[in-house]
């Protein structure tokens, strides 16, 4: 039987939407996702049920997005780490597994290295710490079209380009990758406004995470697609992909994921969710604590 809780947090002055899920029998322990620059909590359908047979999984709406208080504001990845550590304090959480995809990686990066002890271990997926003058035209442009068209985010000019941008070739082809297009529409439309969507833009484009990288202490597994457009492994000279994040955070893991986009939540999902339960089975806070499994690192 699987137990499920849901509500409003306060957090660092605003009020954050959160849901988690896990087994009666034994609640596990806890792992959180982080969605994201253009989603909500929504992004983890297909994950959620999946994760919490095995975990007691939290999903929520960041500041900004879904349910969730969508103030004006300055808005940068500390900004997010912040509340997530807020979170786990509303929900009297010591320390927990984190899973950060896009944007959402960008902040997991920041959350593990200013929260160490409260991150039992990290996946930074499809991210990047620092994008490079390519990566800062995708969301340049990303601006231009929500600000220039009427629908805002909501737009299904944005919608269709994200989707070329996040997901893979053979993955569009098929009937779940057309769907997926008004799924994204339906999301941009609905969970964002058009300040907070231009702010996380701008946001991704000012950042430079790559100080962040040596701070990690817990253990990391950088994830991502071979074809990833939107944050590529490499991000040219002038920026950090994710084989920098790789490189820049102490034992880090890696795995390809082949024949996948930006999001391989969607576009290989069962090989996404595979890897990510043996990551965090494998550094589960009892190993943790009696120091097994640190230090490693592995190829895929």
């Amino acid at each position: 039987m699987r137990d499920r809780e849901s509500g409003f947090a306060s957090v660092n002055g605003t009020q954050i939407y959160y849901e988690t899920a896990y087994e009666t029998a034994g609640r596990g322990q806890p792992f959180v996702m982080i969605h994201a620059g253009v989603a909500d909590r929504r992004q983890w359908n297909n994950e959620f049920e999946y994760y919490a047979a095995r975990f007691r999984v939290v999903r929520y709406d960041m500041r900004g997005y879904g349910q969730s208080d969508r103030p004006v504001q300055d808005y940068d990845m500390e900004v997010w780490a912040d509340d997530l550590a807020g979170l786990l304090d509303a929900l009297e959480i010591e320390a927990a597994h984190v899973h950060g995809t896009s944007m959402g990686g960008m902040i997991a990066i920041v959350f593990a290295a200013k929260y160490p002890e409260r991150t039992a271990s990290v996946v930074i997926n499809c991210a990047a710490a620092k994008l490079g003058v390519a990566g800062r035209l995708v969301f340049k442009n990303w601006i231009d079209i929500a600000t220039l068209d009427p629908d805002g985010p909501g737009s299904r000019i944005l919608a269709e380009l994200i989707s070329w941008q996040a997901l893979s070739k053979a993955f569009l082809e098929t009937p779940d990758g057309v769907a997926a297009i008004d799924t994204i529409q339906q999301i941009l439309r609905d969970s964002n406004r058009i300040e907070v969507f231009t702010a996380a833009c701008q946001a991704m484009c000012d950042m430079d995470l790559t100080g962040w990288l040596p701070r990690i202490t817990s253990p990391a597994l950088v994830l991502g697609g071979d074809e990833d457009l939107m944050t590529p492994w490499d991000q040219g000279p002038g920026g950090a992909g994710q084989q920098a994040i790789a490189d820049g955070v102490p034992g880090a893991e890696t795995h390809v994921v082949r024949g996948s986009n930006h999001s391989t939540v969607f576009d290989n999902t069962a090989e996404h969710n595979r890897v990510v339960i043996d990551f965090f089975t494998r550094h589960g806070l009892a190993a943790r604590a009696a120091g097994v499994g640190e230090g490693a690192a592995a190829e895929a």
